[in-house]
């Protein structure tokens, strides 16, 4: 049989798993997709000695986002990258930065890069997962994840399209309480 105090905590902890069922069941995630186009700010180039074609870079890219309907629509985009890429291919990981004004929300992706040629010209495309890490302003408390994919449109310019879900900033999901 269980003492009063035992009766206490096991009723407590019932009521706060609820709880937290509860919240979570809130924070539901929304469907979230767009693109930007980007080109390069920045580029350095660091051969690495051990075979033919082998560089590690370190990009700068500056943009605008299109996320219509979405919270970074037309927002300044700035994606810190660093590549290891062997006759064009290998991982790349990096950060894209949607920020304005006092607004600002931080995204960290890491995916590969594949280079083929076509039509003897380099054919650059590059793919993998983002998750938000940070947000600030009116993008306060906003967490999501997803995956994107994109292509060089010219030798500095690039383009993403990028698909995921996202929960809702947490001023709104403050607002919707009320």
């Amino acid at each position: 049989m269980l003492t009063k105090l035992a009766r206490s905590i096991v009723i407590l902890t019932a009521l706060t798993a609820a709880s937290l069922v509860t919240n979570t069941a809130l924070a539901e995630k929304i469907k979230d997709e767009g693109s930007f186009d980007a080109s390069y700010v920045k580029r350095e180039v660091g051969p690495v000695p051990d075979q033919e074609g082998h560089v590690l870079l370190l990009t700068e890219s500056s943009g605008t986002s299109s996320n219509p309907g979405g919270l970074i629509d037309g927002l300044p985009t700035t994606v810190y990258e660093i590549a290891d890429l062997r006759q064009g291919k290998g991982p790349h990981q990096g950060y894209v930065i949607y920020a304005k004004g006092s607004d600002r929300q931080v995204v960290k992706f890491d995916g590969t890069v594949t280079t083929t040629m076509k039509d003897g010209k380099p054919n650059t495309t590059m793919k993998g997962k983002y998750v938000l890490v940070d947000g600030v302003g009116a993008l306060a408390g906003v967490e999501g994840e997803g995956t994107y994919a994109g292509y060089f449109t010219a030798e500095d310019k690039f383009h993403i399209d990028w698909e995921g879900s996202r929960s809702q900033p947490k001023d709104s999901v403050a607002q919707s309480k009320k």
